[in-house]
């Protein structure tokens, strides 16, 4: 791990509540350019007019950002590369990074995803999704929560020093990726030009990474594996009148996913669990996403398809989890006696699971500036789902951990994020900041 940071002779000492004032002082700095955020619709395939937002956000801190081409064909054959759900179409990253005026503090990275989840019918929405507004102290909107909300809170650190007339005394990144929800390949290409960058002496590595995803302002201590899976069934069509004569794919599909809640339960068993999910109310979870089948009311289906997302504990490799699930469906197909015929793909996750260290430096001293900001340590929590940090640890092996505020309805109706957890967040940053990379005065 990096020793203490070597700070310029004039670097000064801030305090806790001076950070908290100047954090405080940029709410409305926060709320509107979340709502802003929020407002430039991104769904996954489609981010760039949050990446366009958020370019302009960074030059205004003083920020350049440069830009990560998302490249599949440089990507996969890397082992954390998952099957894209849309074409590359030019689509790309942004990295910028503050320098000091010299060599000294340690450096993070701050890294966030743009892209959004669909929103559902707008009908079932309170107002339009992508029309921003606050309500009872919460913020609402597509996006507000998961995770647009997490990345303001990074940027609102960085210029609550800058306004109290200091800059961090270390390199700080701020990485903003496309398809976090869908693949992961954003992350990837980001990891992999750092990769190359630090190989070639282009750049230094940083010392730790910070994913500022909604997790209540906890510290991740473990992420589920997660893969995507469509499962192709095709029958026999036939008259309805007649039935008995076709294959009905529809009602197999309905058999799989019953087949499969039996392995979701034997996994969730106490006995089964590793030590971080131990009490989890229930950590894994096969999720039917999508199902498509049939043609007409009156006529035996042809087809159906089921699109699943399968949760795995850290402790199992993701191919053996594929395995596992896939020899389980055609165990019911064998069951049912069917002549159905059997296809599945891979499209979307293939992401393994991990644990994350939070006894290393860096992360004792974001829990000590939690500490600081809220009075008391953080808690730890072990996530049901994935995020990119899985890229982070196991390609780079760096320190990192998702840190975020606390959200409502992600992936729901009416998500929303609370703006005071937004502070505490961004004070907590703020501090992170200061006490680990160290501060100086700020270039004019």
């Amino acid at each position: 791990m990096p020793n203490a940071a070597v700070l310029p002779a004039d670097s000064p000492t801030l305090t806790t509540q001076t950070i908290a004032d100047a954090v405080r002082a940029l709410t409305p700095y926060m709320v509107e350019t979340l709502s802003d955020f929020v407002a430039a619709k991104s769904p996954s395939g489609n981010e760039q007019p949050a990446v366009d937002f958020m370019e302009g956000a960074l030059r205004d801190l003083g920020l350049a950002s440069e830009r990560i081409v998302l490249n599949t064909a440089q990507l996969k054959a890397l082992p954390l590369f998952s099957t894209p759900c849309c074409p590359d179409g030019g689509r790309y990253n942004l990295l910028a990074t503050h320098r000091p005026r010299a060599r000294g503090g340690r450096s993070v990275l701050f890294n966030g995803h743009l892209d959004v989840v669909p929103t559902g019918p707008e009908s079932m929405w309170r107002q339009s999704p992508f029309s921003p507004y606050v309500e009872d102290g919460w913020l609402f909107g597509r996006g507000a929560g998961d995770m647009k909300a997490g990345i303001v809170c990074a940027l609102a650190a960085f210029k609550a020093l800058k306004d109290l007339g200091v800059q961090p005394a270390g390199a700080v990144g701020f990485n903003a990726v496309l398809e976090e929800e869908s693949t992961g390949n954003g992350a990837l290409a980001t990891v992999a030009s750092l990769r190359s960058a630090v190989g070639a002496g282009k750049l230094a590595s940083f010392d730790t990474v910070l994913i500022p995803e909604p997790f209540g302002e906890s510290l991740m201590n473990a992420q589920m594996g997660v893969f995507w899976m469509f499962v192709e069934l095709t029958g026999r069509p036939a008259h309805a009148a007649y039935m008995t004569t076709g294959v009905n794919p529809i009602e197999a599909g309905i058999a799989v996913m019953d087949d499969l809640r039996k392995l979701e339960a034997e996994w969730n068993l106490p006995e089964n669990r590793p030590a971080a999910y131990r009490d989890h109310a229930h950590p894994i979870n096969f999720n039917l996403g999508q199902l498509q089948g049939g043609e007409w009311n009156s006529s035996v289906p042809c087809t159906c398809t089921l699109g699943i997302r399968i949760g795995f504990f850290p402790d199992m490799n993701v191919d053996d989890a594929k395995a596992t699930v896939a020899q389980h469906i055609r165990d019911t197909l064998t069951r049912l006696g069917s002549t159905l015929q059997l296809n599945i793909r891979y499209e979307g996750f293939h992401a393994p699971g991990c644990d994350f260290d939070l006894d290393n430096a860096p992360m004792q001293a974001l829990a000590e500036a939690h500490r600081k900001v809220h009075g008391t340590a953080p808690l730890r929590q072990a996530s049901a789902a994935t995020t990119d940090a899985r890229h982070f640890r196991i390609m780079l092996d760096t320190p990192v951990t998702c840190y975020g505020p606390d959200a409502r309805d992600i992936h729901g109706i009416d998500e929303s994020v609370s703006i005071a957890s937004m502070i505490r967040v961004a004070t907590t940053f703020a501090q992170f900041l200061h006490d680990w990379c160290g501060v100086e005065p700020a270039v004019d």
